[in-house]
């Protein structure tokens, strides 16, 4: 398995002088590949939020994963607090109704 590594939205000051805090545990902001307990999962969120809450790019990255439906946590926030849940309803609402279809 490749380590994750968290590739910043084009807002972010691309400087060497500001690093973003989550760059530095990466695996924190998205779920295992595997079954995480709920108690992993408490402990993971808490330790994502607290490098989110020093980063001065937290709002702005809220946003964009509420804009650009992004997974994981962004911001200080969960998918359920940010609205995106990467589940059916997504592509749902992408599917062309059946008479579309047929035009096409």
């Amino acid at each position: 398995m490749l380590p994750i590594q968290i590739t910043p939205p084009p807002y972010v000051p691309r400087t060497e002088d500001y690093r973003l805090p989550c760059t530095a545990a990466p695996d924190l902001f998205f779920p295992p590949d595997g079954q995480e307990q709920s108690d992993e999962h408490a402990d993971r969120v808490e330790a994502a939020r607290h490098l989110c809450s020093g980063c001065v790019m937290r709002t702005e990255c809220a946003a964009w994963a509420r804009d650009h439906l992004e997974p994981g946590i962004w911001g200080g926030r969960t998918e359920d607090e940010h609205g995106y849940r990467p589940t059916t309803r997504r592509l749902t609402a992408r599917r062309p109704t059946p008479t579309e279809g047929a035009a096409a």
